[in-house]
């Protein structure tokens, strides 16, 4: 792996924001904007690139220095992709934010680094805009017999201290969709939890999860039974996400 370096020798970088794209020249600006805008000191931003053919390389090299590590090349889907930020990162604290993300404002992470827990997988709000446009707020404590049932920490919301992630492991790429839900599972099992009550990121519909809800639901099965879900309550999860699923379809289609 050959990794575009900017960064000079500075001290070690309090967070690392990592983002993972292939072919999204349309949002990739946006999502580098918002991270750029951020008015915090000791801030590492990494973008791996799956070998891009739409444009995006030249988007992200357009920004030059600002960029700390660039890394475009050929990979083994999302997880590959994000296994390699992990091993580029030098911050103390990990955030992935995706490519048709942004933070929430341009003082987010000013915001929240005062109120993290090295101790602690904290996670924080989430504004999510629908298909439709409309928005809504998520977001609270962590409880594991909820997580069991279905996701309601999303990475895109999570910052979590490096050595924690050292410590469990990579994502598991046997997962094509699924595989930040085990690690949420992996990661919540070991460790405390910190809920901060802060909205961080902005994320859109639209992502494989949204496009492929039926994999997403049959990997989540299958990882929560891993996690300790029974056999019977796991296919109760995945016979309601799907029903609620076409339910939306079907309305979303007389709309």
């Amino acid at each position: 792996m050959t990794a575009e370096n900017h960064t000079e020798k500075t001290p070690k970088p309090f967070v690392s924001v990592i983002t993972v794209v292939r072919n999204g020249a349309s949002v990739i600006g946006r999502c580098i904007d918002s991270v750029l805008a951020q008015s915090i000191d000791g801030l590492e931003y990494i973008i791996v690139d799956g070998a891009s053919t739409d444009g995006t390389t030249d988007i992200i090299r357009g920004y030059g220095n600002a960029i700390s590590t660039f890394v475009s090349e050929p990979d083994n889907g999302l997880y590959d992709a994000m296994n390699k930020g992990l091993s580029l990162a030098q911050g103390e604290v990990i955030h992935f934010l995706n490519a048709d993300d942004v933070y929430f404002s341009t003082d987010t992470l000013a915001k929240l680094i005062p109120e993290l827990d090295r101790n602690a997988v904290c996670h924080a709000q989430m504004l999510y805009v629908d298909m439709l446009g409309k928005r809504r707020l998520l977001g609270e404590p962590y409880s594991r017999k909820r997580e069991l049932r279905a996701s309601h920490m999303p990475q895109p919301v999570m910052f979590v201290p490096r050595r924690m992630y050292c410590e469990v492991g990579l994502f598991d790429t046997q997962y094509r969709i699924a595989a930040d839900y085990d690690m949420v599972l992996k990661l919540t099992q070991r460790f405390p939890t910190r809920y901060i009550e802060v909205p961080v990121t902005v994320m859109y519909a639209g992502g494989i999860s949204y496009q492929r809800p039926d994999w997403a639901f049959a990997e989540s099965k299958r990882i929560a039974r891993r996690y300790g879900r029974s056999w019977i309550g796991g296919w109760f999860d995945f016979l309601l996400k799907h029903i609620k699923w076409q339910l939306v379809r079907r309305l979303r289609q007389l709309k």
